[in-house]
């Protein structure tokens, strides 16, 4: 029994990872059509990584260049507490953006994101799924897009 648990648990957990890489891939498409200038997988600080930093590394650990125009972008494709992990990735940008496709996540937890600075990018049709006091704070992934173009000007 023992070992069909242990067998089931990471066909599980494969499958998540596949699923969360496929909705970077799909990210990284979606900022190269617009002509983004980013990079994925960047270390930061203490060994963090970002899944996407715009405009990249080099920006980024150039402690002249502006910090109002770094923009970083995390990718959960669900969250659950899971989304305290972006704090420590890119210690110079604030607010961290966080891509999610989880629907109607909690008030509370929506408050918590908010207390820390986490902003969250979902798309449009997930919103609906959200109480009317957390839609406005939400970000579509064109809000998100829209920022780092103005911020890459």
């Amino acid at each position: 029994m023992d070992g069909f648990l242990k067998f089931s648990i990471s066909v599980q957990n494969r499958r998540k990872s596949r699923m969360g890489y496929s909705m970077e891939h799909h990210l990284d498409a979606v900022f190269r059509a617009l002509d983004l200038v980013f990079e994925r997988q960047v270390v930061t600080e203490h060994g963090n990584t970002a899944d996407f930093l715009f405009p990249g590394a080099a920006a980024y650990h150039d402690a002249d260049y502006p910090e109002e125009r770094l923009t970083m972008l995390a990718s959960k494709s669900s969250l659950k507490d899971r989304w305290r992990q972006v704090l420590p990735e890119a210690n110079r940008i604030w607010p961290k953006h966080l891509a999610t496709l989880e629907p109607s996540i909690s008030l509370a937890q929506t408050d918590q994101m908010q207390a820390e600075r986490v902003q969250l990018v979902i798309p449009r049709p997930i919103h609906e799924t959200f109480q009317d006091e957390q839609r406005d704070w939400l970000m579509t992934i064109s809000d998100f897009a829209t920022l780092v173009r103005d911020r890459q000007r």
